[in-house]
């Protein structure tokens, strides 16, 4: 196949490159744009398979680059060049005295790239091969999945549904907080089930992701297709599906598709930030078979797993992480895993770029704007108790199976905050207050929430309640 090198920054690629760049240095701390985008470059682009490949000046960056951004630089080039995708792939190279500062030549393949409509009916028909449309991050496997009491049981069941893909848990429902892990898991199933059988049909998507190829073989003619695809695959993980609420079309395709998988035994794992009952906009029909199968949920990570997180990336990054500074990072940040990581990309970026090695004193500095004092960690009982003395009434009674006023209204109240204020699920609620089902909490939650945003009694008696818990 012909080739042609190109010297300059005048090719349409080039300046959609840049495009992208831009749009990223605009959005990042200025130290994280100089440290891991700003040496990036454009090495070669083959037309032919879309793939472009992107050099870099040491694995951490090309590490963190593929993890952090790739995405978001893919997803735009394809969009400024009007095809549906593009494949980014980095590459490290070390530079020599001799090339220090001359542009490295970048390769064009003469091939057109194709079309939206030949690209998906290319993916139709390859459907039955699996790994092109898995869609699957290989870094995420269970192995690099760090475990500790607040996933255990979702990580486990996670791994029986790999074991078992239709057979265990269909479908299997993760839902949690931001950050915490749930895209994680869907990958580290997918490549748990590729790993044991390479030709499976796997694939990874966002609930965006369906709806956008559904609006492609809409105008494009091609539902047939689209159909055949979709209903085709063994194991079909979809990630944040709260995100087809109100969505009337994608929900209508979705739903046949799901009765389609799970009628032929065909593995389906869901990810959201609620329960399927607590999704707004989304069909009833459909959050009834969200619950079909698993349920399972995923809470911020106690101390220890936190300190686990930050030794197991630093030891994969390759960089040392003293012990002080990985108890100081994990004290400041509870709830988030991709903050927590995020601080510790920040804090290693700083050491790089300042060449000093990573202490408390470095850590107090490069952090100071992430690093919030230490949240107050207020637990059921601590509800219960002030509470119960706000109404005057025993602890005992918020447990008791009597619903008269005097006994409800504070029940529902303490439901509410517990809800609020700790990472208790509503099964787990139901439990501190004497069995109660997780469907009594939801209520119970829903209708203090609601007396809050419009009656002031209560949210003054709630206020104060807080301010006790809270110290305030």
């Amino acid at each position: 196949m012909e080739e042609a090198v190109v010297q300059g920054t005048g090719h349409a690629f080039l300046d959609v490159w840049q495009k992208g760049v831009s749009a990223l240095q605009s959005e990042l701390d200025p130290q994280i744009y100089i440290a891991y985008i700003k040496p990036l470059k454009v090495q070669s682009v083959d037309a032919s398979s879309g793939e472009v490949v992107i050099t870099a000046p040491s694995r951490l960056v090309c590490n963190h680059v593929d993890r952090e951004f790739k995405s978001r630089l893919s997803s735009f080039i394809a969009k400024e060049m009007g095809i549906s995708s593009i494949r980014l792939r980095f590459s490290v190279v070390e530079s020599s005295p001799e090339s220090a500062g001359k542009p490295s030549p970048i390769v064009i393949k003469k091939v057109k790239l194709p079309t939206q409509r030949q690209e998906a009916e290319a993916n139709a028909a390859i459907s039955p091969e699996g790994a092109r449309l898995s869609g699957i991050n290989p870094k995420y496997t269970f192995d690099t999945f760090v475990v500790g009491s607040s996933n255990q049981f979702c990580h486990a069941a996670a791994m029986r549904v790999a074991e078992r893909p239709g057979l265990s848990y269909n479908p299997f429902f993760i839902y949690g907080g931001v950050g915490l892990g749930k895209t994680h898991l869907l990958h580290a199933i997918g490549n748990a089930v590729l790993a044991r059988n390479p030709k499976a049909r796997v694939l990874y998507m966002s609930s965006e992701g369906f709806t956008n190829e559904l609006i492609q073989a809409l105008r494009h003619g091609t539902m047939n297709e689209f159909r055949n695809r979709m209903r085709a695959i063994e194991l079909l993980l979809i990630d944040d599906i709260q995100f087809m609420c109100g969505k009337e079309r994608t929900q209508e395709e979705f739903f046949h598709t799901f009765n389609a998988l799970h009628d032929a035994k065909h593995q389906i794992v869901l990810t959201s930030d609620k329960l399927p009952q607590e999704i707004p906009g989304i069909e009833e029909r459909l959050q009834t078979r969200f619950s079909w199968g698993l349920t399972a949920d995923l809470q911020a990570p106690d101390f220890e797993t936190r300190v686990a997180i930050l030794k197991r990336k630093a030891s994969v990054e390759d960089f040392a992480l003293p012990e002080d500074v990985a108890h100081l990072i994990s004290e400041k940040i509870a709830s988030n895993v991709r903050e927590l990581e995020g601080a510790l990309t920040r804090l290693h970026a700083v050491s790089s770029l300042q060449h000093v090695d990573i202490s408390m004193d470095l850590a107090r500095s490069a952090l100071k704007h992430i690093l919030q004092p230490k949240s107050v960690t207020i637990s059921v009982d601590d509800i219960k108790k002030v509470v119960a003395e706000h109404f005057s009434i025993k602890t005992s009674d918020m447990i008791s199976k009597r619903r008269t006023k005097n006994l409800s209204f504070p029940r529902h109240i303490a439901m509410y905050l517990c809800r609020k204020h700790t990472t208790c699920s509503y099964p787990e609620i139901g439990g501190h207050f004497g069995g109660r089902d997780h469907s009594s909490v939801i209520h119970a939650a829903n209708v203090v929430a609601a007396k809050v945003g419009s009656d002031d009694r209560v949210r003054s008696i709630v206020s104060e309640i807080e301010r006790r818990l809270t110290g305030i």
